[in-house]
């Protein structure tokens, strides 16, 4: 007889919502230093190649490489992160801040292209993206013409849809979801 007390007792500690602790994660480093340091070679090959030769119409060829590297340039950054969660609510980068009170869901949708699965987290806002940022992010001015890890939809029923690009961030997709949901489980 007690060892089914023991049992129930371990069971409703196991059930136990764990206690939200803050977090961030950037990208994924590796797979992003391969495009936009390979663009940057060719494009400065293309570069120098045009002066040497005097063909100054192949620096056009080098603007293709050099717009790739300079879109893809954020994916280098260490220290900035891309997403993450407090109390102040969910965080995502050149958003800031999105009030935990203005989510109504939170979810994962996997979509798989040949060999690799590709991972969105679907925030569901109740109002629009404006009123829902407490603490706004300021982006350079450089910045706002690079790639972002986010997208910005509207649904048929009147509310935004943030996407937010999982595959490319280091960290676990379902722990991530698991650490939101510890703030505000929707």
């Amino acid at each position: 007889m007690k060892e089914q007390v023991v049992d129930k007792e371990a069971e409703s500690k196991g059930s136990e919502k764990p206690a939200p602790a803050p977090f961030t994660i950037g990208y994924d480093r590796r797979n992003s230093e391969a495009i936009v340091y390979g663009c940057m070679l060719l494009g400065g090959l293309f570069a120098v190649v045009s002066v040497v030769s005097g063909m100054y119409l192949l620096l056009f060829a080098a603007l293709g490489p050099a717009v790739i590297a300079y879109w893809h340039f954020p994916m280098l950054e260490k220290k900035r992160p891309q997403l993450g969660a407090n109390e102040d609510g969910l965080f995502v980068d050149r958003i800031g801040f999105i009030d935990w009170g203005a989510i109504r869901m939170i979810d994962l949708t996997r979509t798989s292209v040949r060999s690799i699965e590709l991972i969105k987290l679907n925030v569901l806002l109740t109002r629009p993206l404006e009123d829902a940022v407490t603490q706004g992010q300021h982006t350079p001015f450089w910045k706002r013409f690079t790639m972002r890890n986010w997208k910005r939809s509207k649904r048929e029923h009147g509310r935004e849809l943030i996407s937010v690009n999982l595959h490319t961030l280091v960290g676990d997709p379902d722990e991530v979801l698991t650490r939101i949901r510890t703030f505000k489980f929707v």
